[in-house]
């Protein structure tokens, strides 16, 4: 019961913050969202900020290993395909969570070093376009800047998707046409 009742106030948490944005989800607000009383919330955590690492730390869990098995999937497939499978996964693992996007969003300035997902996904994408330099597909010199552009365009998609409510995933293969091909006719 009290994992049931920990886990309706962080997504409660979740939920108005995604709403209301950060500071305007008012702990009384969250407890009534939870459906239980404000002092509650204190047998919980002891404040809002522990509140909120609470929420982070539980939806990382959750989160972080569908970036790994999205990163996985393609692991034994060509250079191109690779890329494709690695993009279309890890949107969709961020799509599975939008409502913690856009929390994340929301205190992005709060955070200074990158999160383990996030250093994931750099790692991933570094060796996906290495793979393609080895394959003669892309040149050596253009590899670096692919997975830097490829990180690029999974936070662009996440940014303007989250703010248009469109789907993440939709324009994945688009997005490696255009990172792989160039935007020309």
């Amino acid at each position: 019961m009290r994992e049931a009742v920990r886990a309706s106030i962080l997504d409660a948490a979740e939920e108005l913050i995604a709403a209301k944005g950060m500071h305007a989800a008012a702990l009384a607000q969250i407890a009534k969202k939870a459906g239980v009383a404000v002092g509650t919330l204190y047998n919980y955590f002891t404040d809002r900020d522990a509140l909120i690492r609470a929420l982070f730390e539980s939806r990382r869990a959750t989160l972080h290993p569908k970036i790994l098995q999205a990163i996985a999937d393609g692991r034994d497939l060509p250079f191109e395909l690779r890329l494709r499978q690695v993009v279309r996964g890890v949107l969709a693992a961020f799509e599975s969570h939008r409502r913690y996007v856009k929390v994340l969003i929301e205190t992005e300035h709060d955070r200074h070093p990158p999160s383990p997902t996030v250093k994931a996904l750099h790692a991933a994408l570094e060796e996906v376009a290495q793979a393609g330099a080895r394959e003669g597909v892309i040149g050596v010199l253009q590899a670096d800047l692919l997975a830097m552009l490829a990180i690029g365009a999974v936070r662009g998609i996440i940014l303007r998707r989250t703010a248009d409510g469109g789907d993440f995933v939709a324009q994945a293969d688009e997005v490696v046409s255009v990172l792989l091909d160039g935007a020309r006719r």
